[in-house]
């Protein structure tokens, strides 16, 4: 069959994070698994597909859109008039655009099928085949697996009901079939079909500053590319949605098949950083440190960062040592609460706090940038244990560096147990909408209990930031007064004195000192990342 996979056009608000690209990684998952079973498939990315510069075009209230236009998108259908069409649908928030996708390809052609797969689609089915007629199927969880034997039903190859992990509707009928056992030996899959959208492209938005993952910025940072090593994570947390697409067991590639899958993407598309988007990339800590001193021994000579964070718990003085060695530029740890009532009893994560101490302290000994996210405003928690959470990251920040990825606030995720949580209490402040989704986090709070109200979070996080700012001032300031060699390093280098002086563009006072003085990857110059030819350290 002729398939088409496509990643939709996004939505934005003004109070959510800017709009960015990155390789459909899921999308292209799926896309080997297709080629593998015999089927001619194609992958368009709406977001790299379209002229970046209709990015950001503003509509009403502040909302814009990103990506292709619907009429961009039929003609890329039309042109290669696919039997199948998989619309990959990775948040809540944009499940309309995913609808919208699904329509589009029926305004072209009725006889399509038009399949959905992705987190949302995992939780909520209903979704997509009760609120919209444009979709004919919906994969849930792993699509490996699940997506060519739906095909193979579609050929009548197959009998519908016999393949799990899927929905549709009958005689008008929502129909739920059995769940499909997640995959648990990784390494049978194909590497991602990296061949079928141009990787030159989304190189070229990670230079253009629209990479979809922080990264330290050195010549070649952007050759940058995820990778999933791993799947699942056994922990409990209670506002995590990673469990309902994935799982709670740990399943990982061996070592090996990870050593030659950065060796393809090194050797086939220069890569220069990864971004290694594991839940729970050291939950196995033996095959986290065999990974490291792999990556050493074959002297891959690349950076590489945890975008999604570790647990602080798994790390070590040893550990962290082999983390620079191997290249590593920055690490973010899961801290959420400092108060040890609110990590044990309501969120469920039960880190203890000295250790995130203990890993801070020897991040900032070991010249590893350490990055923290902390998440205040969950149900039973008071308005003085958000507090001490925002005085030890302040602290924290202050005396070792470690930078608070934001302060977010908790946001009931359909299908948590956040979610389940609020609903049964009646806490759910605003509707459960795109935009409230996508903006709780950043502060526009969806919960209201007896102990606090949106409002207060939002002084709470007023106070956090002015005391941010500061915390990384004097930071900083120790920071080059103890490595005064920091300046020469950083600007005798060309690429950053190219940085710099885009700094200075427009006057802007405020981000030249930060550029300067704030920056955020201050270990990385000292470490000389990207500055050498030669292997780090």
């Amino acid at each position: 069959m002729n398939v088409l996979l496509i990643k939709h056009p996004t939505t934005h608000f003004v109070k959510t994070a800017p709009p960015v690209s990155g390789i459909p990684l899921g999308l292209l998952y799926v896309a080997s698994a297709l080629k593998k079973a015999g089927h001619d498939v194609h992958v368009y990315d709406a977001i790299v597909g379209a002229d970046e510069s209709t990015w950001g075009v503003h509509c009403n209230n502040g909302v814009y859109r990103m990506g292709a236009s619907m009429d961009e998108i039929k003609k890329i259908i039309d042109e290669i008039n696919p039997d199948v069409v998989g619309i990959g649908n990775q948040y809540s928030s944009q499940a309309d655009n995913a609808i919208k996708t699904a329509e589009a390809v029926k305004e072209v052609k009725r006889g399509i099928k038009v399949v959905v797969g992705g987190s949302h689609a995992s939780v909520m089915p209903s979704t997509f085949l009760d609120e919209c007629n444009a979709v004919d199927y919906v994969v849930m969880r792993e699509g490996e697996i699940t997506m060519p034997e739906l095909l193979d039903s579609i050929t009548g190859h197959r009998d519908i009901t016999t393949v799990k992990g899927i929905a549709f509707k009958k005689d008008g009928k929502l129909v739920v079939n059995e769940q499909r056992e997640f995959i648990k030996i990784l390494d049978d899959l194909p590497l991602p079909a990296y061949e079928l959208v141009d990787m030159e492209r989304y190189f070229y938005f990670n230079e253009q500053g629209k990479d979809g993952r922080e990264t330290y910025r050195y010549p070649g940072f952007e050759r940058s590319v995820s990778m999933i090593t791993s799947r699942g994570c056994p922990f409990n947390c209670v506002f995590c949605s990673i469990h309902l697409g994935m799982g709670r067991g740990f399943r990982a590639h061996s070592v090996d098949f990870v050593i030659k899958h950065i060796k393809y993407l090194k050797e086939t598309y220069h890569i220069k950083h990864i971004h290694f988007e594991d839940d729970n990339f050291s939950f196995n800590m033996s095959r986290f440190n065999d990974i490291l001193e792999s990556m050493i021994a074959n002297n891959l000579n690349l950076t590489w960062d945890t975008p999604n964070g570790m647990r602080a718990d798994y790390l070590n003085e040893d550990v962290l040592k082999k983390c620079a060695m191997s290249g590593c530029t920055y690490l973010r740890i899961g801290v959420e609460s400092a108060n040890m009532e609110v990590s044990k009893k309501i969120i469920r994560k039960n880190l203890k706090i000295d250790k995130v101490i203990e890993v801070a302290k020897l991040c900032n000994e070991s010249g590893i940038d350490l990055e923290a996210f902390y998440i205040i405003g969950f149900p039973g928690e008071k308005i003085n244990q958000m507090k001490e959470t925002i005085d030890f990251a302040i602290k924290q920040e202050r005396l070792y560096g470690l930078y608070p990825y934001d302060m977010f606030t908790a946001t009931p995720l359909i299908g948590t147990d956040l979610y389940k949580i609020c609903q049964e209490r009646n806490y759910i402040y605003r509707e459960i909408s795109a935009q409230n989704l996508a903006t709780a986090t950043q502060g526009e709070g969806m919960i209201t209990t007896e102990d606090f109200t949106p409002e207060d979070l939002k002084r709470l996080l007023k106070n956090f930031r002015i005391r941010h700012l500061f915390a990384r001032s004097i930071f900083s300031l120790k920071f080059l007064l103890r490595h005064p060699q920091y300046f020469f390093i950083r600007f005798k280098n060309k690429f950053h004195i190219g940085h710099l002086i885009k700094s200075l563009a427009g006057f802007k006072l405020t981000t030249f000192i930060a550029y300067v003085f704030l920056y955020r990857y201050k270990n990385c110059i000292i470490r000389k990342v990207g500055m050498e030819k030669r292997r780090i350290l």
